[in-house]
């Protein structure tokens, strides 16, 4: 990084600049870290600038393995946020799904169904015509019979790694009577 205050203040791009460097250099979990890391670089900043280029350049914290952890939006080595949501969301809220024609019926742990509604929706699948959530259950209104056997199949794979009634149930409607045709 070509970045240094012995040329005076730096401009706002270049102080955004040396953010995504220093968050695509190392995995960056906290904004105080960006701050002490910058200031370590010689470069004079607060936190509160540092929260609003963070804003500004539409970083997301995913998490790892180790935790929560900055990352550009665009990078397309990193999962977006919104699939990363989805996948969480499916995994811990999502008890079973089944698609009948049109129609996706997802049982959700109680008062959960909301939020997965939410989570389906931001996701902007081109399947989904719209969700409607009660209390432990959301009702997915596709717009073809593929479209809705890709669906589940993007949602069976958001949940992967969930509970297991999730993957049994989808596969039994999938391949039997009741299930997408």
């Amino acid at each position: 990084m070509n970045v240094g205050s012995a040329l005076g203040p730096l401009t706002k791009a270049e102080r955004q600049q040396a953010i995504l460097d220093l968050i695509r250099d190392r995995k960056v979990r906290t904004q105080e870290e960006i701050v002490a890391a910058l200031r370590h670089r010689g470069l004079d900043v607060t936190q509160a600038t540092v929260s609003r280029d963070i804003r500004e350049l539409g970083l997301a914290r995913v998490h790892d393995p180790d935790g929560p952890r900055y990352v550009a939006g665009g990078d397309p080595d990193e999962p977006s946020p919104v699939s990363t949501r989805l996948r969480a969301v499916m995994r811990e809220h999502v008890r079973s799904m089944e698609f009948v024609a049109h129609i996706g019926v997802v049982h959700t742990r109680p008062s959960s169904a909301p939020l997965v509604a939410a989570v389906i929706d931001s996701a902007h699948f081109e399947e989904v015509a719209g969700t409607v959530a009660g209390d432990d259950t959301v009702l997915v209104v596709v717009r073809s019979r593929p479209g809705a056997r890709r669906l589940a199949e993007r949602l069976r794979e958001a949940a992967g790694g969930g509970p297991a009634a999730i993957r049994a149930h989808d596969a039994n409607q999938m391949s039997g009577h009741g299930g997408v045709r």
